[in-house]
């Protein structure tokens, strides 16, 4: 009999468990699909940079995993209680039998067992079939051939998955138990009979305190994009949105209702004015439920979206900004050596790996970055603030054009007279700009050289970190020009052969140049290495911004659908009187769901806006660290939000049609 009850009571209040078995089986398949990464067969062919990379990757997302099924369990303990809350007659009446809490208690657990393990099977199904399509990015995004790919079921991840569910179980039998064991029976048999009240504000105030919320939130916005996030002002701009949304909501009941009260053709229309004195008495008294769920959707947005942007980055950079196989540097030039020559001195077998390569000499003047930045208000990192100082690099039209040959670019022409500039670093490019925008001469071995174009080239002639955007400023000056220089470096670009051994190439060049690296008389980087070094680092930053992203806006459409049920809940009596006094069930379906919507869609609107700004920013601190442009990827951040927004609304409007058909509409 205590089963078969169990079994009876879940097939009862099947729609009160929507949201409870919604947000599990999700969570499961998040879950499984980020743990299941490593068991990606392809994987396993990384190098062992990118290798250590993705355990890194792997170590994070387990860890993170206990946190949010942590986190999880309570938002389960918040939707079990919306459970209790619901059937707090039923199990008054089970008390009111004689049966004792022990039992009762038993019931309930078994309940949630019940659809817990029905969530757990169903969210495996999903996260298996996300699984796949994760797996299949992931080799993408770690730059390893997607012909590796496989279908797997990874044991480990279940096991993993099943660890998480029983830590999000055993945290809610504890509290529902607890609950169980200190209700009194008269709470259960009046429960329904409480309600609350409509505190009228000043309406002078709540005007003012709501332009002082917009106010605030302008003014942290404009120093964001002002400052970025920098340590001194971020606390501030932190402060300033927080209370801004905090005003914002606890203000905007009194003054919506204003607002629709003065014009009567929309207050009286319909059952309009119960719609907005109930929209008005849920931000009145869930403000502070408001303003949190609106600070992690904002948070979950800002951490999906920059690790979509990130992601979108990689794949183009890659192959775009590092066009050589191998770049050597052989900076000041003593006993004119190429880096060819001291390969093969020091039993680097380089040449003969070698299907294409470039030898170009850098060149020097007395023309210091300090000539470019003349006249200019200059404003350096710390790591660039000796810059000015420095001598500026020169190259010849020929050395330039090897470069671009190599890289199937169109060479340029130069006449004996003419100058041109490279940039690509990105805290020095807009001065760059700015002085080829005034056409400014430049003198050059005792001649006088114009400018042939008003804008920086943007080529990659060096393929060191940062990748593509490590050029502070080159001039390419004529043949004639250059060789009346001081060289002061020899490059070398190459491209490797089909069947190199490119890990056994680059052990050579350890082996033999390793102490060469420390006193800086020899500069070597492979373009395996930094790809795995460089993008791994992206691709461990993206998988978890994205990771945290999801979880947490799961966390907060949860909590968003239980607030809105127990509301209705509570609110059950006051549809029953509208139906009382005539309405019919569509009217009272249609305000419930606009009330749905409207409480869905406010936190929503305000998170999305912000959202922009905030990335923003913080993509800005990206590309300042990695010198690098990455485009704003609002767009899938926000098309995964809008879907599930979706099923959630859809699930939390009908639980709550539910609640309010038993008595209410006939």
């Amino acid at each position: 009999m205590f089963f078969k009850l169990i079994f009876k009571n879940v097939r009862r209040s099947i729609k009160d468990y929507v949201v409870y078995f919604l947000t599990l089986a999700l969570a499961v398949s998040l879950f499984y699909a980020f743990n299941s990464i490593s068991s990606q067969p392809g994987l396993s062919r990384l190098s062992s940079t990118m290798k250590q990379m993705t355990d890194t990757m792997n170590q994070y997302i387990g860890i993170l995993s206990k946190f949010i099924a942590v986190i999880l369990a309570f938002v389960v303990v918040y939707a079990n209680q919306f459970i209790m809350k619901r059937r707090k007659k039923e199990l008054g009446m089970y008390m009111t039998l004689g049966m004792d809490k022990w039992r009762i208690s038993s019931i309930f657990v078994g309940e949630i067992v019940l659809v817990g393990l029905f969530s757990l099977i169903v969210g495996l199904g999903i996260g298996i079939l996300l699984s796949q399509g994760l797996s299949l990015l992931t080799l993408k995004v770690f730059a390893t051939d997607v012909s590796s790919f496989s279908l797997v079921l990874s044991v480990t991840a279940v096991k993993e998955t099943i660890v998480n569910f029983a830590i999000i179980f055993g945290v809610v039998m504890i509290v529902n138990t607890h609950s169980i064991f200190k209700v009194k029976l008269i709470d259960l048999l009046t429960a329904s009979r409480k309600n609350q009240e409509l505190r009228a504000h000043n309406k002078g105030i709540s005007f003012l305190l709501f332009a002082t919320s917009a106010l605030c939130i302008i003014l942290g916005i404009y120093i964001l994009l002002s400052t970025g996030l920098s340590k001194e002002t971020l606390p501030k701009v932190m402060v300033l949105i927080g209370v801004g949304i905090l005003l914002f909501y606890y203000t905007a009941s009194s003054v919506m209702i204003s607002f629709v009260q003065k014009n009567k053709r929309i207050y009286f229309h319909g059952l309009n004015a119960f719609l907005f004195r109930q929209i008005g008495s849920k931000l009145q008294t869930n403000y502070l439920v408001i303003t949190v769920i609106s600070g992690l959707l904002l948070c979950s947005l800002v951490v999906l979206s920059s690790g979509f942007s990130i992601i979108g980055k990689m794949n183009n950079l890659m192959n775009k900004s590092i066009p050589y196989d191998v770049t050597i540097v052989l900076p000041g030039i003593k006993d004119k050596v190429t880096p060819l020559e001291k390969s093969q001195k020091d039993g680097v077998h380089l040449q003969e790996n070698l299907k294409d390569y470039s030898e170009s000499v850098f060149y020097v003047s007395d023309y210091t970055y300090g000539d470019i930045f003349a006249g200019q208000v200059v404003k350096l990192a710390n790591v660039d603030k000796d810059l000015p100082k420095s001598t500026v690099p020169f190259m010849s039209e020929t050395d330039f054009n090897k470069q671009m040959v190599l890289q199937n670019e169109k060479p340029i022409s130069l006449s004996k007279n003419q100058y041109l500039i490279n940039a690509t670093y990105k805290n020095t490019l807009s001065y760059v700009d700015h002085f080829l925008k005034q056409h400014k001469k430049i003198k050059v071995a005792g001649q006088e050289l114009t400018l042939q174009r008003s804008e920086p080239l943007n080529k990659t002639i060096i393929a060191f970190v940062p990748i593509g955007a490590n050029d502070k400023g080159t001039i390419i000056v004529p043949d004639e020009i250059a060789s009346k220089l001081i060289p002061d470096a020899y490059l070398l670009n190459g491209l490797y052969k089909v069947n190199t051994n490119k890990d056994l190439l680059y052990r050579q060049m350890n082996k033999a140049w390793s102490d060469s690296i420390v006193n800086k008389s020899i500069i070597y980087m492979t373009k395996d290495v930094q790809q795995d070094s460089y993008f791994g680092i992206f691709g461990v930053v993206a998988f978890i911004c994205s990771y945290i992203g999801l979880v947490l806006i799961i966390i907060c459409l949860a909590v968003l659908a239980l607030q809105q049920l127990t509301e209705t809940q509570d609110n059950k009596e006051r549809y029953h009187t509208l139906s009382n006094m005539g309405a019919d069930g569509k009217m009272i379906c249609n305000t419930l769901f606009l009330q749905i919507g409207f409480y869905f869609i406010v936190p929503l609107i305000m998170a999305m806006v912000l959202s922009m700004f905030i990335t923003r920013a913080v993509l800005n601190e990206v590309e300042s660290f990695f010198q690098m442009s990455i485009g704003l990827n609002m767009g899938v951040s926000f098309a995964i939000i809008i879907v599930l927004y979706i099923v959630y609304f859809i699930a939390t409007y009908e639980s709550a049609k539910q609640i309010i058909i038993e008595q209410t509409i006939k």
